[in-house]
């Protein structure tokens, strides 16, 4: 395949594509600017000093007359061959990279935001999708490749994920010296791909936040990556004078128009350039009654593949308390060695106000919000303690007034007197302080000056850009114009992706008997920011709401219950003592126990249908979660055993491992309802379920009692349950490997063998090691586990869960609870 990359690319000849670095008559893989040069070549490459300004136009224009010349379009006819590769690419999708072009500039904030939302996408469409910007450190795009590297853990060398620094790239394009540029790029490219079998390319901006296609194109055209356009709608259209004339009413025009013409500027100096155009991607969406049909409509008739447009949102854009330390140059006296320090940073400021009325005063002004991540930031000087301590008690409170921070000023901390008046406190200070090093004056101008960003810190905003982008750009649109007849294999990401779309889908209820542990606080904000479940948090309100101001979690629309004082606590009375009065329970003694134990008051609530299962166990045993639901829930009349299973994502399947966790030493009877209620469970989650009913042995290969249970136990699933695909005995790697299956199964076909999704062990001695082995060896995630035989879902955690523990819990829970419903549905039972 052949390069042109200009002048110096045609006095040389056609170089030949290789995987080498692009080499050159400096040597393989020569970097004029990063990677060192010789001698002979340095008083050639003119480079500015940092942050020396280069005439923007200037370089646009080059750039701009170099593509209308011709000399850097690659050569699509005279080459059959080409033409051929081509073709195969397009039928088999972008094999390798995507190049992202910002077609209008926004706010930094904004952009960065839908970068992060799309490669999240990816990653999970595609593990190990690698980042590399040409250009970094720009005026516009500020350092992305720190930002990509932090948020997605990137392990390839930060050197290898970018080319050039803005200064840099201005100097050789100034110099005329495009070749070099190109070259640098494509070297450092080369090497960033040996890392990745898929790269999001990202394009650079201009200082003055003017049109890049040209150069964009030249660098997506020498890399031979299709382009991606992504375009500010509000952006693209602030300019027209219809956007003034309606007063910036969307609904009042078409600024549909407006955008699409955006789109095709840029898609056609692409493709002068010979830059295939992979599709659209807007974003800032104005929020209209047509939605995004009309936009979808007019770049779907220019020919261009709409993958989704994300609406304005007023979160990503924020001014949040680490912005304000940046800013500032600010330093953090007190809240900052918390152990939600960055919670408390990322809570956005929804007020500003310079404190200089009495403490009583002030609180009248600051107004009230049921939200603790937002919240006013108080300024005051540092010989303000009334106000210092006054702000530091309400923030400890579950007062509905919320306090973003407080910046002091006037260079000094506070006194000594105050400072040990704080620090010998019983509880550490969670409200973030920070000590400006300007005067009140001089602050306030700082920060009327100073604009959002998006940092590696700002989890908050990561979060959000997330769950835009699955909510409002089809995952199956954009794997099938990206990577088309390419199948789709499962990962880690991609299975939790699936069980929170199934958990948005069914809106079960979950109910959370823990309230006020600050885990789970922490991951009930996240499952309602996600819109994953409705819940209920069981304890009293006010310690809830307590907790959750200091971790500066949300939960609004989240059920707060009491169980003192609950409205269906003699519902559950009687529930209760219907249910133990055989074993000499009374209604008192009921009562009591639902007060006093979280657990039963919340098996209760599944038992009455007031919620559909329930998640405990991060401050209680297994023993006391199962226990009330086996009480009061009870166990299905087909399966009278709970069991458990593990949901073992490898990176590139998913397998069930059953029972790791609840039975110890299972009869022939026992593991065979332990393997039909995995293949439900499996099935529920979506894994077609292949059941292996595991040994030391495969099939008659060798007798003893405990092949015996296994054979006895297939037998039993063959006779009960004949539309599942169940084989046993098997070894393990019989179960999972079919070239050894084609081994040790002999004889006959087998639709299990070298293919089981599920696996049943023999005990739990044998499943507990295998499950935990698996993990520690390999780096699988373990997702559960996930019990199985009630008549309503309950859920037990460990007490060393993290908070993304409880969330996935919580969705599996729901995805559950709706299984079992359409499940109960299908036989003609109750709901």
């Amino acid at each position: 395949m052949l390069r042109f990359l200009g002048k110096k690319a045609l006095e040389h000849g056609a170089k030949q594509r290789s995987s080498r670095p692009y080499s050159t008559s400096h040597g393989r893989g020569w970097n004029p600017i990063t990677r060192g040069c010789s001698a002979q070549v340095a008083p050639e490459v003119a480079v500015a000093e940092p942050g020396h300004l280069l005439d923007p136009s200037h370089v646009r224009q080059k750039a701009s007359d170099l593509v209308a010349s011709g000399a850097f379009r690659r050569p699509i006819s005279g080459s059959a061959a080409r033409q051929q590769e081509q073709a195969a690419r397009k039928a088999g999708g972008f094999e390798g990279s995507i190049y992202l072009h910002h077609s209008d500039v926004g706010r930094q904030v904004n952009s960065a935001a839908l970068s992060v939302g799309l490669i999240h996408a990816l990653q999970v469409l595609r593990p190990g999708v690698g980042y590399f910007r040409p250009i970094d450190q720009t005026s516009h795009g500020g350092n992305r490749v720190d930002l990509m590297k932090k948020v997605f853990h990137i392990k390839t060398p930060p050197e290898d994920m970018f080319a050039l620094t803005q200064d840099q790239a201005y100097s050789l394009l100034a110099a005329d010296k495009i070749d070099d540029l190109l070259e640098a790029v494509i070297s450092a490219y080369e090497r960033h791909k040996r890392y990745h079998d898929f790269v999001v390319i990202e394009g650079t901006s201009m200082r003055d936040g003017s049109n890049t296609s040209p150069i964009n194109g030249l660098i997506a055209s020498a890399l031979e990556s299709p382009a991606l356009l992504l375009t500010d709608c509000i952006a693209a259209s602030h300019h027209h004078p219809k956007h003034h004339e309606a007063g910036g009413n969307f609904e009042a025009w078409d600024f549909e128009k407006e955008a699409t013409s955006c789109i095709l500027d840029h898609a056609r100096i692409m493709k002068q350039s010979s830059v295939d155009i992979a599709g659209a991607l807007l974003y800032r969406m104005p929020r209209t009654s047509r939605g995004t049909s009309r936009l979808r409509e007019k770049i779907t008739e220019a020919g261009i593949p709409f993958l989704g447009a994300l609406p304005a949102d007023k979160s990503l854009e924020s001014f949040q308390v680490e912005d304000v330390r940046r800013v500032l140059h600010a330093q953090v006296l007190y809240g900052g060695d918390t152990p939600h320090a960055a919670n408390s940073m990322a809570t956005e400021i929804t007020k500003t106000m310079v404190a200089t009325l009495h403490l009583a005063e002030i609180l009248t002004l600051i107004p009230p919000s049921d939200d603790p991540a937002r919240g006013a930031l108080v300024i005051a000087h540092a010989s303000r303690p009334d106000i210092l301590l006054g702000m530091i008690d309400l923030h400890e409170t579950h007062l509905s007034t919320q306090v973003a921070a407080m910046v002091l000023t006037g260079v000094a901390p506070p006194p000594a007197e105050v400072d040990e008046l704080i620090w010998t406190r019983p509880t550490r200070v969670s409200l973030p302080v920070l000590l400006a090093p300007k005067a009140t004056y001089d602050t306030c101008l700082e920060l009327a000056k100073a604009d959002s960003e998006l940092h590696a810190t700002s989890t908050r905003k990561i979060e959000r850009a997330e769950v835009m982008f699955h909510e409002h750009v089809d995952m199956r649109v954009l794997n099938q114009v990206l990577f088309k007849e390419r199948p789709l294999r499962m990962n880690p990401k991609l299975f939790q992706h699936g069980i929170f779309e199934k958990a948005r889908a069914a809106q079960s209820h979950v109910v959370l008997p823990e309230g006020a542990e600050p885990r789970t606080v922490q991951a009930a904000g996240e499952v309602l920011r996600r819109s994953l479940c409705q819940l209920t948090l069981v304890g009293k309100p006010d310690d809830i709401l307590t907790e959750a101001k200091q971790l500066r979690v949300d939960l609004t629309g989240a059920n707060l219950v009491n169980p003192a004082s609950a409205p269906n606590l003699e519902t559950y009375v009687d529930i209760l003592y219907e249910a133990r009065k055989s074993k000499g329970m009374t209604r008192a003694e009921a009562q009591e126990l639902l007060v006093t134990d979280a657990n039963y008051f919340g098996t209760a609530m599944v038992a009455a249908g007031h919620a559909d299962g329930m998640v405990s166990g991060a401050i209680h045993t297994t023993a006391n979660t199962v226990r009330p639901a086996l009480q009061i829930i009870k166990t299905l009349p087909e399966t009278p055993i709970v069991s458990s299973v593990f949901f073992m994502c490898l990176p590139d399947k998913v397998l069930v491992y059953g029972d790791c966790a609840i039975n110890t030493n299972p009869t022939a009877e026992e593991l065979a309802m332990i393997a039909m209620s995995s293949a439900d469970t499996a099935a529920a989650f979506g894994v077609e379920p292949r059941v292996a009913l595991l040994s030391y042995a495969t099939g008659d290969s060798n007798t003893g009692p405990l092949i015996q249970k296994v054979a006895d136990a297939t037998a039993i699933v063959h006779e009960r349950r004949p539309d599942l695909m169940a084989e046993g005995p098997l070894q393990y790697d019989a179960a999972v490997n079919m070239e050894i299956a084609k081994t040790k199964v002999k004889g006959k076909a087998s639709e299990v063998a070298g293919q089981a999704t599920v696996l049943i062990f023999p005990d739990l001695n044998t499943g507990n090691n295998t499950y935990k082995a698996v993990q520690q060896s390999t780096g699988a995630v373990a997702m559960g586990p996930v019990l199985q035989g009630l008549r309503r879902p309950v859920n037990d955690l460990s007490r060393g869960c993290t908070v993304k523990d409880i969330v996935t819990t919580i969705a599996m829970t729901g995805v559950q609870a709706a299984a079992m419903k359409t499940s109960s549905i299908r036989q003609g039972g109750a709901a």
